[in-house]
């Protein structure tokens, strides 16, 4: 797999291509006209190079009216707007599998995972990731389809031309000075707790607390007393991210994602931020910049009007909270065992993969009684509330009460496939870089 001291390509170059890639669920039209002004604004030798790539997930109302929307823009702009639907990704999928040459139980396996219903987080990035390796780009910029950015128009400096620019940057010791690039976001908040808080914050404390080690970790290296701060295009500027401030929501990757996939299970919250956690642990250098983009929700979000939306949602963060406990265990082991994982500049996906299963099984006990406790929160915060937000809470209560005796299982599930999927993807990024040679994206695109 490529290495952390790896060479370094000139990002800036007009020959180095890059994906930039929304996973769309939902209509998309100002989410989709903001991320085509950041490539369009871009000199021609570069925007030639990029391969803008709709991964549509959406039913088929939304997607007919999401490609109005690109094809609208394709012929305004001339920019070349790939889209890859379910159909098309099952065709890529099953190219890019027997390629791979896995058989048997493997196969079967990167099957399942690859090719999942509506729901995964985890799904969007994977699927962008190897259609990186197809394309022999370097690195993989991602914009939501509910997020919203900006291109200044006196610099043009946009949050693409700033990913690539630190992407682009070399350490003098050897290897990136960045390996992930991205920003925050204004707006409303990505993880939607309003009923939750609406009487008290403790209650969102609560359910944070259930997910924390009983123990104190062991720690990555001291953080530096001056971060490291970067100048860039427009009087913008950049600094190292210590505390997780970047939104994979508007983050760009190398690298990384050709070591390890995202979790593809449905239905976690949280569960497409694997690699960027494996950077912190790594000690890799992760960057935000000064350009946020603007999180927006539709107006039924906004409303809380889908009952049956909040009954998942509630699902998904219980899950998320069983997982995040795991996740904490696994990052302590990550750096106990950092040479388990990253041997004289090799990064080791079957060992990554067979850690976390081991803080699986280490921290099972501990997290058997997270559902419960989850529950119980939300049930003291529906008795305190009163009228519709009371209405909404007991709505989540039901839900999450046909889901507890499940979410463990679930979870530990989802963190085997995880591993399972993190060992063949290695073999997955070679086929698909091997494909690329001589069948064109179209072939799976229209």
């Amino acid at each position: 797999m490529p290495t952390p001291a790896g060479n370094v390509p000139d990002h800036l170059a007009p020959t180095v291509r890059r994906v930039v890639y929304l996973p769309v669920n939902r209509p998309f039209e100002a989410a989709f006209h903001s991320v085509a002004a950041e490539v369009a604004s871009l000199e021609k030798s570069q925007r030639d190079n990029v391969t803008l790539l709709v991964i549509d997930d959406c039913a088929p109302p939304v997607s007919r009216a999401n490609r109005q929307v690109t094809e609208r823009v394709a012929r305004e702009s001339g920019l070349r707007v790939h889209t890859l639907d379910q159909q098309g990704w099952r065709r890529l999928a099953t190219t890019l599998i027997a390629a791979s040459g896995l058989t048997g139980a493997d196969r079967a396996t990167a099957q399942t995972a690859l090719v999942k219903p509506t729901g995964s987080y985890g799904a969007g990035p994977n699927k962008a990731a190897l259609v990186a390796a197809l394309e022999g780009a370097v690195s993989l910029h991602r914009r939501d389809s509910d997020q919203i950015t900006t291109v200044d128009p006196d610099t043009g400096a946009s949050p693409l031309r700033l990913e690539a620019d630190l992407l682009s940057r070399a350490r003098p010791e050897g290897g990136a000075a960045a390996y992930c690039a991205g920003s925050f976001l204004t707006g409303r908040p990505t993880r939607d707790r309003r009923d939750l808080e609406r009487d008290s914050t403790e209650y969102a404390a609560r359910i944070d607390a259930l997910s924390q080690l009983p123990f104190a970790p062991a720690r990555r290296p001291p953080l530096p007393p001056v971060r490291e701060r970067a100048a860039l295009l427009g009087g913008q500027h950049a600094e190292r991210d210590l505390t997780g401030v970047v939104e994979m929501g508007i983050a760009a990757m190398r690298s990384v994602y050709e070591w390890i996939p995202e979790m593809p299970a449905v239905g976690i919250l949280g569960s497409d931020y694997f690699q960027k956690g494996l950077l912190y642990q790594l000690d890799l250098p992760v960057f935000h910049h000064s350009l946020p983009a603007r999180h927006t929700y539709e107006s039924w979000r906004t409303e809380q009007r889908d009952d049956s939306h909040l009954a998942w949602y509630v699902r998904a963060e219980v899950r998320y909270a069983v997982l995040r406990r795991h996740w904490n265990s696994f990052n302590h082991l990550l750096v106990a065992e950092r040479a388990r994982v990253l041997s004289d500049g090799h990064f080791d996906s079957r060992a990554y993969g067979e850690l976390f299963v081991e803080a699986l099984h280490e921290g099972a006990r501990g997290a058997e009684s997270i559902p419960d406790d989850f529950v119980a929160v939300y049930r003291d915060a529906a008795n305190a509330a009163t009228g519709e937000v009371r209405r909404r809470l007991l709505v989540r209560l039901a839900g999450l009460e046909e889901e507890t005796g499940a979410v463990n299982a679930y979870v530990a599930g989802a963190i085997h496939e995880f591993a399972a999927l993190s060992r063949l993807w290695p073999g997955l990024i070679s086929a698909a870089q091997r494909v690329g040679r001589t069948t064109a994206l179209e072939t799976f695109t229209h």
